[in-house]
């Protein structure tokens, strides 16, 4: 009859899911991190869009790339005014 139960493959299993339980937990948090920093930059991204929209009857207007989004996500207005500023001091 087949009622034995390989107790190597069941260990292994067992032993499998551990790892895997370990290996998601260590890399959790820096996911988190990364996933977070992703949604400042888009809102970032956004933000500068939206001054667009409304500087460029004033002429005024930022340029909207990976790396500006990416400072006005992580200082939020703050930063959108650093590069304004930064913009027409440099021109």
């Amino acid at each position: 009859m087949a009622d034995w139960v390989d107790w190597n493959l069941a260990a292994a299993i067992i032993f499998g899911l551990f790892i895997l339980y370990f290996i998601l937990r260590a890399f959790f948090k820096p996911l988190k991190i990364v996933f977070r920093v992703l949604l400042w930059t888009i809102a970032g991204g956004l933000a500068i869009f939206l001054y667009n929209l409304v500087g460029v009857g004033w002429g005024l207007a930022v340029g909207l790339n990976l790396i500006s989004a990416f400072i006005v996500g992580m200082m939020g207005l703050p930063g959108l005014g650093a590069l304004i500023v930064l913009k027409y001091l440099l021109v």
